[in-house]
């Protein structure tokens, strides 16, 4: 009779397994990842109308000659089109840091905000070979995780990991390091980019990049990206009010 009624008991417990595992979500594949997410980005792109931010540059140098310092105030409007417009308010610190290595940053920042270059820099099958390796919680948001390797190697693409959050298919973390190095004097670079969501849109939070130069000594440089002043569609402001209503409500 125990017997019996145990082996009614585990056959319960992998019945109601089962029924939990049949109705929960499927994983899905890297492709339907990667297309949700990209329908995603043209939806949110084509709802941002503009943004502004204050964003500081710094880099910390320590190496030949000593430890080096220096930081550039930089004032960046997002455009209609995706292009960006990047004004250098102050800058302090290394003159020549602030001019060979922080100016030239916004500069090639500017010229990647280009279309041809975003297009380019677009995590899509078309530019990248994508691979599906798990699922992570990042900041509270469940993500998916991605392998992702250029298809063409230049200055605008990269090979490391991507976090693509699974309630919106948006990407809230990328790290990895450039598929070329960006100049002769680095030999090895790596960068860990952080999103944070403003509404119906993820925008940039944080960026940190390591190098080492091959004459010796190695670099950080930090991006911090402050506040934002968002210019969004009607469409996208009613979906967020009733998201702040929906939040409300349950509390």
């Amino acid at each position: 009779m125990r017997r019996w009624a145990g082996g009614l008991l585990f056959g319960m417990i992998v019945g109601f397994v089962r029924m939990a595992g049949a109705e929960g979500p499927e994983t899905p594949t890297v492709n339907e990842i990667v297309t949700r997410m990209m329908a995603k980005n043209e939806t949110r792109q084509a709802d941002l109308r503009g943004y502004s931010s204050e964003r500081t540059y710094k880099v910390e140098y320590k190496g030949t000659g000593g430890e080096h310092h220096a930081e550039i105030l930089v004032r960046a409007e997002y455009l209609p089109g995706g292009q960006k417009r990047l004004t250098v308010i102050e800058e302090s610190g290394s003159k020549v840091i602030c001019q060979r290595v922080l100016r030239k940053m916004v500069e090639s920042e500017q010229e990647a905000s280009e279309k041809a270059n975003r297009m380019q820099m677009s995590l899509s099958p078309q530019n990248y070979n994508i691979e599906l390796v798990g699922q992570e919680l990042i900041d509270g948001v469940q993500a998916w995780v991605l392998r992702v390797s250029p298809k063409v190697d230049s200055k605008f693409t990269y090979r490391g990991r991507v976090w693509v959050t699974a309630d919106d298919y948006a990407v809230v973390r990328v790290q990895g390091e450039p598929a070329k190095s960006p100049s002769w004097w680095i030999s090895k670079a790596s960068f860990d980019w952080r999103y944070e969501k403003h509404g119906e849109f993820w925008l940039p939070e944080k960026s940190v990049a390591a190098s080492h130069v091959r004459i010796g000594g190695d670099a950080k440089l930090t991006i911090e990206y402050g506040e934002y002043q968002v210019m969004a569609s009607d469409r996208a402001r009613a979906v967020t009010t009733a998201q702040l209503v929906d939040r409300a409500s349950v509390r």
